[in-house]
């Protein structure tokens, strides 16, 4: 059960605790006694959620486990979820034996905000008896709705140990917003196993390791370093909107995962997108993470692939051994498998070793699972990038795979959203009506009133600002032919608020492996959370139009803040980007063949 309460006033609170005072009190701080809460709030951790204060709060089943709280225990955010430091949270802990099956009835208490709900290592089906259904690890639930939600305790790896759930959302997953899955690999007086016929007679014995012996490896060398981040190179400073709040065009405090190959360009060079590290279905993966930052502790967390707990979280979370986080000047192993069961999905990536801070300065970045056997290069030059950094690649699918057959090669490309506005679309008076704070696409952002001092008039707000020296917006340029099959991947990397994504004049199924799925232009996405975007006809639609196209947040103040971009339809034979029927490109290959057959998206398969 998530809940919220209700905001009343913009007033600022830096003191007392509403429950236990007068009504009238409560009110006036804007905030109710709805839920018992714990003795002592104080402000969130996190100085740059743009209202500090004025959040709503956040739990579940009427309990909460603030990180404020835990923080005045012990300041050290490598240890804020550590039961032998803080104790397990007040939050429910969900505790299972390897294997059981879990049923996660997510309902959406009270009445005012949205939320995320994301488990880590565990997924599910967005449709529960439609095998064909995505499978997620992260889920928006709305005010008044509900799911099933179906997984395995230790997931589909089977690895006993501590995971993290939490709200995603950046102020509710610090008011309390989080949790923990308890998997346990031996029985106990005081957790029953489930009876025959409902589950597994015994515990199932544990892997040796996540990854099968025959799985493919694939290696990253990834460090983390401080980095500051110039959103917009144009502007000459914060962008005033609204009762003196101001949109961010950069980041002095700035932060980023890089190759180590990359890193020294990457300090001194053009602006970095957020990592992207690509690998295939089946592969096992080796992260060799070393902490380049002056001051922060760090690690690597991807919720949305296969690890084991104990070793590779990622987040020193409950009971798990050992600190799985880094000092500057260390470095740590972390590995993952991109298990088949869970399909080609795309895992968020966070530091875990300040979840408080390091996320929102920069600190995260993705693991894009494609099909088997595949290549990856780069659109312009044809470049090998399998191993490489980037936020967009053509991938060559290995046809002479039985699992691939039918599928065809597609553009690929990430597209990381970020903000701190929880004041925006809220009750809060004075009502604002823009959105303020550090927003952006991929460390980019290109805001109306920013185009509007270039010369740009409104009307035409898309369009060059200077007819003589046109200059495409600073956010990512996403170029296909006309026809191509294009995947898109949006992540909410940090956010505060609920976005919308959208493509003009493109659709996609909303089930991309459903046969006959519903076709959408727009689809809603928060943060921790991620969509995959299979264009129907590809690029261009069906009728293969070139041109230009805007993507954006179709929450308008979020597109006016600068979160859009273009989609550019270029002829077939325009020489800007490499054709896809030239399949030429290095990389790694999986041999094993799956026990079952893997299914396509409608919208990448082959044209007959």
């Amino acid at each position: 059960s998530i809940h919220d309460t209700v905001p009343h006033t913009v007033n600022m609170v830096q003191s007392g605790n509403p429950p236990g005072q007068p009504m009238e009190v409560a009110l006036e701080g804007g905030k109710t006694v709805s839920f018992q809460m714990p003795d002592k709030i104080q402000l969130l951790p996190n100085k740059y959620v743009n209202g500090g204060t004025h959040t709503t709060g956040s739990g579940f089943n009427f309990r909460a486990e603030p990180f404020a709280q835990r923080l005045s225990n012990n300041p050290d955010t490598s240890k804020l979820f550590r039961s032998d430091v803080h104790g397990d949270p007040d939050t429910p802990l969900v505790r299972a034996y390897v294997g059981d099956t879990l049923v996660f009835r997510l309902l959406h208490q009270l009445m005012n905000e949205s939320h995320v709900w994301t488990s880590a290592g565990h997924t599910w089906l967005s449709e529960r008896y439609a095998g064909d259904a995505n499978r997620k690890y992260s889920l928006h639930v709305g005010i008044a709705e509900r799911y099933d939600l179906v997984s395995k305790a230790g997931g589909f790896q089977g690895m006993p140990g501590d995971y993290i759930h939490f709200n995603g959302r950046a102020s509710h997953f610090m008011e309390g917003g989080w949790g923990i899955i308890r998997v346990l690999d031996k029985e106990t007086p005081d957790l029953k196993k489930l009876p025959s016929g409902t589950g597994k007679a015994e515990i199932p014995a544990v892997p040796a390791s996540v990854c099968p012996s025959d799985a493919p490896v694939k290696t990253f060398n990834v460090v983390s370093m401080d980095r500051k981040l110039v959103f917009n190179t144009k502007a000459k400073g914060a962008i005033e909107v609204d009762f003196e709040r101001k949109i961010e065009v950069g980041n002095t405090e700035g932060k980023i995962f890089a190759l180590e190959g990359e890193a020294e360009k990457v300090a001194t060079g053009a602006q970095p997108h957020p990592l992207t590290l690509r690998v295939n279905l089946g592969d096992c993966i080796k992260v060799n993470l070393k902490n380049k930052m002056a001051a922060s502790r760090a690690s690597f967390f991807a919720p949305g692939l296969a690890f084991d707990p104990r070793d590779s979280h990622g987040v020193n979370v409950g009971n798990n051994p050992g600190d799985q986080t880094i000092a500057p000047g260390e470095s740590r192993t972390y590995t993952y498998y991109a298990h088949p069961l869970n399909k080609e999905t795309t895992s968020l990536v966070w530091d875990g070793a300040n979840i408080v801070d390091n996320p929102r300065n920069g600190l995260f970045g993705a693991v894009i699972v494609g099909p088997r056997g595949s290549k990856y290069r780069n659109p312009a030059t044809g470049e090998d990038i399998s191993q490489k950094n980037s936020w967009r690649a053509d991938v060559i699918v290995d046809a002479s795979l039985p699992e691939n057959v039918g599928k065809s090669n597609y553009r690929d490309v990430a597209l990381f959203f970020q903000d701190e506005d929880n004041i925006i679309g809220t009750s809060f008076m004075p009502y604002v009506q823009n959105v303020a704070g550090l927003t952006g696409v991929n460390y980019r952002n290109e805001p109306y009133k920013q185009r509007e001092e270039q010369g740009c008039k409104l009307g035409n707000i898309f369009s060059p600002c200077s007819v003589t020296q046109p200059q495409d917006p600073e956010t990512p340029l996403i170029e296909a032919h006309a026809g191509d099959p294009v995947r898109i991947h949006v992540l909410g990397a940090w956010s505060e608020q609920n976005g919308m994504f959208g493509v003009e004049g493109h659709e996609w199924p909303i089930e991309p492996y459903m046969a006959g799925a519903d076709q959408i232009s727009v689809v809603e996405f928060a943060g921790s959370e991620f969509l995959d975007v299979f264009i129907r006809g590809g690029a261009g639609g069906p009728y293969r139009q070139t041109g230009d196209y805007v993507w954006s947040n179709q929450r308008l103040p979020y597109s006016q803040s600068g979160q859009w971009g273009y989609l550019r339809v270029l002829p077939a034979n325009d020489t800007r980007i490499k054709s896809l029927s030239d399949s030429s490109a290095g990389g790694q290959r999986a041999e094993a063949q799956p026990e079952t057959p893997i299914a396509t998206p409608a919208a990448l398969k082959a044209e007959k």
